[in-house]
């Protein structure tokens, strides 16, 4: 518009807008400019829940991670988030929570969905780079078999070590698992898993001693296996001011059982002792009163042993020197028990003036018999070579290894990057993404003592994880079809983005 026809405008039709300020209109301009559109509105709505789809996912996931069943999305999760939003933001909570669907059968598709992707990733990974196995078996609460198996197409030749249980279905020499597996995989690599080698070792004790294990274990189940005994003991631990008020079952399918049940137990004597007062089995207690403060020591030791056999990062390396160092300290409890130097035994320590010499070649002739069934079932672990320069890497002469591997691994030694991660401690040199990349020859040579699994521990913690899916709650879950178990176990991540992309976002419902 011509600005004299502007001009008569406002001032027949805004009479009372005529003597404002340049500044005024400009603002009118701004506020115009700046309103809400229908397609802004619109806009902001989809952007809102685009990004609750994504919330929608990382949700499901944290749902399946934990084990909880799907509905805990909107019966509990969401009612959480809109208390927060609404108390602590001050900001209306139904507006955000709506555009995050969590119903129970939008978690379940976001769960399966995101567990076809990790699948995915897992596949593609195994058809290229070699691995190694764990097996072992289980059974659920209805005796129905488990078997958790990745088939795809991998090829078999992928496959460079073997763990089993030793059991004659794993290891016949013609129907056997492993027969079957060298057929196809001849170089294959198998052990039988050392925490049930070290197993076994616990077990195997002379008659004295199985009969004062024998004594404690019937102690502690006559009590638990009373309601009021139990609490008539637990209130006198109580008045006595013990550590702990209440003894544990002694389970024989646990690791840590029996080093545990008589922790608790020696250190709760005096009270039980006093409960059992004129009894056949407070008798029986005092009567092997030092062969059970003594095996209290020397499972805790087993103990401790054994956990450091366990973990997700255990390998052959870290394995085998554990078995070693425990073998050197046989001898030396062997050697100091014997002339009554009980430092390392403190259980034993506070009942010293009740050991005669008898009891004391006993347990040393325990000891002498553990460190040769201990060499007997660990002894290709034992005479396993593993080269320093796998051990060492930075650390090792380079003149002193196979002039095939100088030049790479001076190259490995002069990487700043991998001797840092090395030195830090929170890093295996060898189980970096790169390393196989940039050194394949000393990978090559390497890859044996770190991708082989020594132990069971990841199968234990998939028949354990099963156990908590399939409560009494969940008995309907079909544990194969659904994604709940390999997302919950796995530590790849999956592509929430791309998933999220494959769907219109829409409001919780």
């Amino acid at each position: 518009m011509k600005p004299c026809k502007l001009k008569i405008h406002l001032e027949k039709k805004h009479t009372g807008e005529k003597d404002k300020p340049v500044e005024y209109f400009k603002k009118l301009r701004d506020d115009f400019q700046a309103r809400k559109t229908v397609s802004q509105l619109f806009n902001n709505k989809v952007c809102k829940m685009s990004d609750g789809l994504l919330a929608s996912y990382e949700i499901s996931k944290i749902i399946a991670k934990a084990g909880k069943p799907h509905n805990v999305g909107e019966t509990v999760i969401l009612p959480a988030v809109s208390v927060i939003i609404s108390s602590v933001m001050k900001q209306n909570a139904s507006e955000i929570t709506n555009c995050i669907p969590l119903s129970n059968s939008s978690v379940s598709r976001r769960i399966d969905e995101m567990a076809e992707d990790v699948e995915k990733q897992l596949i593609a990974h195994l058809q290229v780079k070699q691995f190694a196995l764990q097996l072992d078996e289980s059974t659920l609460r209805d005796n129905e078999a488990i078997l958790l198996a990745y088939e795809n197409n991998i090829p078999l030749k992928n496959i460079i070590a073997c763990a089993t249980d030793g059991a004659p279905s794993m290891t016949g020499r013609y129907k056997g698992f492993i027969a079957h597996l060298k057929k196809a995989v001849p170089e294959v690599f198998c052990i039988h898993y050392v925490i049930h080698r070290q197993h076994l070792v616990a077990k195997k004790m002379s008659a004295r001693l199985h009969d004062a294990l024998t004594v404690v274990i019937q102690v502690v189940n006559h009590i638990k296996s009373n309601s009021l005994r139990d609490r008539l003991l637990h209130e006198l631990c109580k008045q006595n001011g013990e550590e702990f008020e209440r003894l544990v079952l002694h389970t024989e399918v646990r690791w840590l059982s029996k080093g545990n049940c008589l922790q608790c137990f020696t250190a709760l004597w005096y009270s039980i002792v006093s409960f059992l007062a004129n009894t056949q089995l407070g008798e029986q207690l005092l009567a092997n009163k030092c062969d059970v403060f003594f095996l209290s020591d020397i499972f805790e030791k087993l103990n401790s042993l054994n956990k450091q056999l366990q973990g997700k990062d255990s390998d052959l390396i870290s394995s085998k020197s554990a078995i070693v160092a425990f073998l050197r300290k046989l001898q030396l409890y062997k050697n100091n028990i014997r002339r009554r130097a009980f430092e390392q035994f403190p259980c034993l320590a506070s009942v010293s003036s009740d050991l005669l010499d008898e009891d004391l070649a006993l347990y040393g002739e325990y000891m002498k018999n553990m460190h040769k069934d201990m060499q007997t079932r660990f002894s290709d672990l034992l005479m396993m070579v593993i080269p320093t320069w796998v051990s060492i890497p930075f650390e090792v002469n380079v003149t002193d290894i196979d002039i095939s591997l100088q030049e790479p691994l001076i190259e490995l030694q002069s990487d700043e990057i991998m001797r840092a991660k090395f030195k830090d401690g929170k890093y295996n040199v060898w189980k970096t993404n790169d390393v196989a990349t940039k050194y394949p020859l000393l990978w090559d040579k390497a890859q044996l003592y770190v991708i082989a699994f020594p132990t069971s521990y990841l199968v234990e913690l998939g028949f354990s994880r099963v156990s908590q899916l399939l409560s009494k709650a969940r008995n309907r879950l079909d544990i194969v079809k659904r994604g709940d178990l390999r997302l919950s176990l796995t530590s790849m991540e999956p592509d929430i983005k791309k998933l999220a992309e494959q769907h219109q976002p829409q409001g919780s419902h």
